[in-house]
């Protein structure tokens, strides 16, 4: 199977991060990321131009779901009779974000991957970043490559390998875009990043200049991965989640093929260190 990522793409459209303290957290997102919460209690929901995220009482550090949208019900629906018919487990869709064709799936990792069609009514005064991509960290890669390749039908499009040949890093696209989803081989199962595409380098300048004035440090970077091209900073939240500014991303053509990375810093940033997961 696979999604025809030119003439029916899927977008990630929110994330569900869970937390011990989720009003310390969804503060945090209110005043770094220039999102606004919109409910009370939990889940607590915060907007932004382009953005939602959704916080969560739970263990700290944990993704509670990622959710990616489909344009039509018509899209989504022959998506789910796809799954169904190769014998996928159907699940509820736990997104208050999602209408009743919402459904969820879970990977070999336990993670709740929710598809549904997204509600475009979003606040557009703040300041744009879209949310654009996420991580996860796995030490177990072939099971999550079967999985989001055979099975959900994303498209590989670049790979991380050492020298050995053993596959430290892939990267998945869903649209036009050089990866909406990705993961990296690491020691244990855990979320590693979710991404905001601001566009251009000077709206990079703009966002660093942003944390400066909150006190929130850059953790790493600015630089340029390998895979995507993407300038890039990133930030730590309250419970320790790595939050990634991103801009001028790889737009895919017709004749892009996967290419193969070494093993390195080099991969993960053209200009200086690079973060190794493992």
């Amino acid at each position: 199977m696979t999604i025809d990522w030119k003439n029916d793409p899927v977008r990630l459209d929110h994330v569900m991060l869970r937390s011990a303290e989720p009003a310390r957290l969804a503060t945090f997102y209110q005043d770094a990321l220039c999102m606004k919460a919109t409910t009370g209690g939990t889940p607590i929901l915060l907007q932004g131009a382009g953005r939602k995220l959704l916080i969560d009482s739970g263990p700290s550090k944990t993704l509670g779901f990622g959710a990616y949208s489909f344009s039509t019900d018509a899209s989504l629906n022959r998506f789910r009779t796809t799954l169904e018919d190769q014998g996928s487990t159907i699940e509820p869709s736990p997104s208050p974000l999602f209408g009743d064709s919402a459904f969820s799936v879970f990977d070999p990792d336990r993670n709740r991957i929710v598809f549904g069609v997204s509600d475009s009514n979003v606040p557009d005064d703040t300041r744009p970043a879209r949310l654009q991509h996420l991580v996860l960290a796995t030490d177990e890669m072939a099971p999550m490559v079967d999985f989001y390749t055979t099975c959900l039908g994303f498209r590989m499009i670049d790979k991380v390998e050492d020298d050995t040949g053993d596959l430290r890093a892939c990267f998945f696209n869903s649209d036009l875009e050089h990866h909406s989803f990705a993961f990296f081989k690491a020691t244990e199962k855990r979320l590693d990043h979710h991404a905001y595409e601001v566009g251009e380098w000077g709206l990079i300048r703009d966002w660093a200049d942003h944390m400066a004035t909150l006190d929130v440090p850059i953790v790493w970077g600015p630089g340029r991965h390998g895979p995507g091209n993407n300038l890039f900073f990133m930030v730590h939240d309250p419970d320790k989640n790595w939050v990634e500014i991103s801009a001028e991303l790889e737009q895919l053509t017709d004749d892009r093929t996967i290419r193969t990375w070494p093993h390195g810093e080099k991969a993960l940033n053209l200009w200086g260190p690079g973060y190794l997961r493992s």
